[in-house]
């Protein structure tokens, strides 16, 4: 795992540490958001959810424009993890927009002053991203 991308000048292998402690420090958080009452959400727990909600942005990026680009690119098309990727394409895709839902559902109710609900979404984000890990896994153990 000691491919150069053009685009960004820094190894793929380098890229994928960091998705990895990204995802641990996002996995910490959506598990610490998730115990969250809804209806006796305080200043905490809203600076949580948008800690969350950083993340996830955060992550998608990183995941985006450090792994996903430069496997869909040129120089590497051929490879293993790129043909994976390719399979992998649309679930990724839709996670992404669940992730940035998520992130605009909890700042429409941050600034209403409202968060109900919050549970079921946090559900479905975790399903979400338990199969986008896995979708992630399977690209990154091709490298």
């Amino acid at each position: 795992m000691n491919m150069e991308t053009k685009e960004s000048g820094k190894p793929l292998e380098s890229a994928v540490r960091q998705l990895l402690i990204e995802r641990q420090q996002l996995l910490v958080t959506f598990c610490r958001a998730a115990g969250i009452a809804p209806d006796r959400a305080g200043e905490d727990e809203k600076t949580m959810l948008l800690d969350l909600c950083q993340l996830l942005m955060d992550y998608a990026a990183l995941w985006q424009f450090e792994i996903h680009d430069p496997l869909a690119g040129e120089e590497l098309r051929a490879c293993e993890a790129s043909r994976i990727l390719q399979g992998e394409q649309t679930m990724l895709m839709q996670a992404a927009q669940v992730m940035l839902d998520f992130n605009d559902l909890v700042d429409a109710a941050l600034t209403q002053g409202r968060l109900t609900d919050s549970d079921s979404y946090l559900s479905s984000l975790g399903e979400v991203l338990a199969e986008r890990f896995e979708a992630e896994d399977r690209v990154i153990t091709a490298l």
